[in-house]
């Protein structure tokens, strides 16, 4: 019995470490992204040209082939040509989705958190429909109910058009396609590699100054 004891004893100080050092893990994954968003920013000689902050609607895949609806914002630097991008989106919870290889028959609910770093091209200078094409890295922050799941760096592509004048408040309008991969575990589950993203389409309002 006091082996028992002893045995179940470790086994959960193992798992408090390793959950420890993984949330450590992903901690300094975010501060990492966050400096290089700043470095960027810092470095660049965009902040004279000008910029924009664009508040969007979206609707994209999450997981399992599953869409659902998200709110973003994005601030950007740039505009004559080159924009540099950092944007936050945030989708709704996915519901019963079949994620879990391990036991096909059990379901789980997957909240996303989408962070971006990129640049975009935009053509046609001085008019007012602007087409553009981006790319750039993307953070995925995941939680779900009964599974643990890892942030995951991926890559992400956009194409888009925004309408307006310059400066003042402009409409967008674009295809997103977010590429992502992520750890997931549980308390009975092996570990194993899930995707996360997927093409999306964003629209809303941006405001260029």
């Amino acid at each position: 019995t006091l082996s028992c004891i002893t045995m179940i004893s470790l086994d959960l100080r193992t798992n408090f470490a390793c959950a420890l050092i993984e949330y450590r893990v992903e901690v300094k994954m975010r501060r990492v992204f966050l400096v290089m968003a700043a470095c960027c920013f810092l470095a660049s000689p965009a902040f004279a040209a000008g910029g924009a902050v664009d508040l969007y609607a979206a609707y994209g895949q999450v997981v399992d082939g599953e869409n659902d609806l998200g709110l973003g914002i994005r601030l950007s630097l740039g505009g004559t040509h080159w924009m540099f991008d950092v944007a936050a989106t945030g989708y709704k919870t996915v519901e019963n989705t079949d994620i879990i290889e391990q036991n096909p028959t059990e379901n789980d609910d997957v909240k996303y958190r989408a962070f971006d770093l990129g640049l975009r091209y935009l053509f046609y200078e001085g008019h007012k429909l602007r087409p553009y094409v981006g790319a750039g890295l993307t953070y995925a922050s995941a939680s779900a109910t009964y599974l643990r799941l890892d942030g995951g760096l991926g890559m992400y592509g956009m194409v888009g058009m925004r309408y307006g004048r310059t400066p003042g408040i402009q409409f967008m309008a674009e295809l997103m396609y977010r590429y992502t991969e992520i750890e997931a575990r549980g308390t009975l589950i092996d570990e194993f590699d899930m995707k996360i993203g997927g093409l999306g389409l964003q629209v809303g309002m941006s405001f260029v100054f």
